[in-house]
């Protein structure tokens, strides 16, 4: 239809028009009657169109945001297979450096073998004892009644510390 054309409207007939009209007029009716159910069908078939070209379109966008979705997916599992990757071999280097730093039973003895290691643990050994028997006598004199005996000197009054004489003699 062309916009100089006006719209048909309803045509309402009654029982009284169908018996009182001529066959011509109850034709034009009829004729105005197809005009305007011919303007419905065009009306509703245009509103089916774009409702369907907009659900078509809305089909295509939920498509494109699945896929773009699919995508990012992708992406994140690939970026934790790595990170888990990263981690596990993060893992295993923490436990090669653990096992590294942990000397073996075979290195301690090889330390003791040395000569002047062996030596310097063996003076220290001794000197230990002789500050052990120290100790010993002086709580044995402090737990004697006062008077009974007295303390020595050395015990008392030791300025030197305990490993220092060795140390000297290695230096």
């Amino acid at each position: 239809m062309t916009n100089e054309e006006p719209l048909p409207k309803k045509v309402r007939l009654s029982e009284s028009d169908m018996k009182t009209l001529t066959r011509e007029e109850l034709c034009t009716r009829w004729k105005q009657h197809e005009a305007y159910v011919q303007m419905l069908e065009t009306k509703y078939a245009d509103l089916n169109s774009n409702d369907v070209t907009g659900l078509k379109e809305s089909e295509e966008k939920l498509k494109q945001q699945q896929q773009e979705s699919a995508r990012r997916e992708n992406i994140l599992v690939m970026r934790l297979a790595t990170k888990e990757q990263e981690m596990q071999e993060c893992t295993t280097q923490i436990q090669y450096l653990k096992q590294v730093q942990q000397p073996s039973a075979a290195q301690l003895r090889t330390s003791m073998v040395d000569p002047a290691i062996n030596l310097f643990f063996l003076k220290m050994k001794a000197e230990l004892e002789q500050t052990k028997d120290k100790l010993e006598q002086a709580q044995n004199e402090l737990s004697k009644p006062e008077g009974i005996g007295t303390v020595p000197e050395e015990v008392v009054t030791s300025e030197t510390p305990p490993f220092q004489p060795m140390l000297e003699s290695f230096l």
